[in-house]
């Protein structure tokens, strides 16, 4: 596959039931090892890119990039966590560039710096990153202090189902869910770390 256009199915959808990352798979450096990547990483690295440069469609561009560098080096790592952890650089030190690049003033960089500091990959998962059974235990809870219409639309969102499914579930049309679901997010937002904000985001 050519690296400039590294892109996987549109369709993917990280669900709550999503297995676990295979290395072996992914060191194939094929087509399903392509959509395993995208499938865990690509919506969390977009939503940590946006926090820093502010732009959708920048933070996606930086995210491609990333992939695009990655499948271009082909690197072996020794765990996920390695992988993770490279991938979250990456995206960190491009945002980084760009925004030096667009001249943002030096203490907003030096801001974006010190709060995403580079992540150790040598420890595995569970150096920099809460383990995925306490994020999943912070959403739950955060999601089960919302109100009932907004936490049964984030419970449906989790099990993979689509804005319309949802709006049809709920017997309200598909730009109520849009604007339930803003206002969630923005409640959430203030309740979860970030770590466990970023996850929400992969399940949406």
């Amino acid at each position: 596959m050519a690296s400039s256009n590294i892109k996987p199915n549109s369709n993917t959808r990280l669900s709550a039931l999503t297995p676990v990352l295979d290395l072996h798979v992914v060191h194939r450096w094929d087509d399903e090892a392509l959509q395993q990547l995208y499938t865990h990483f690509y919506k969390a690295l977009v939503a940590f890119a946006v926090q820093m440069v502010n732009s959708q469609t920048v933070a996606e561009e930086l995210v491609q990039d990333a992939f695009t560098l990655l499948w271009q080096r082909r690197n072996t790592f020794k765990n996920s966590g390695a992988l993770k952890a490279y991938l979250f650089n990456t995206v960190r030190n491009r945002s980084i560039s760009y925004l030096r690049h667009q001249q943002v003033e030096r203490s907003r960089i030096a801001a974006f710096e010190q709060e995403y500091q580079l992540i150790d990959n040598g420890a595995g998962e569970q150096s920099d990153y809460l383990s995925r059974e306490e994020i999943y235990r912070q959403l739950l809870l955060a999601i089960d202090q919302l109100p009932p219409r907004q936490r049964q639309l984030f419970l449906l969102s989790i099990e993979g189902k689509s804005s319309d499914e949802i709006a049809q579930e709920m017997g309200i049309s598909p730009e109520a869910v849009k604007k339930q679901r803003q206002r969630g997010l923005s409640r959430l937002r203030q309740r979860l770390s970030p770590h466990a904000y970023l996850m929400l985001l992969c399940l949406m």
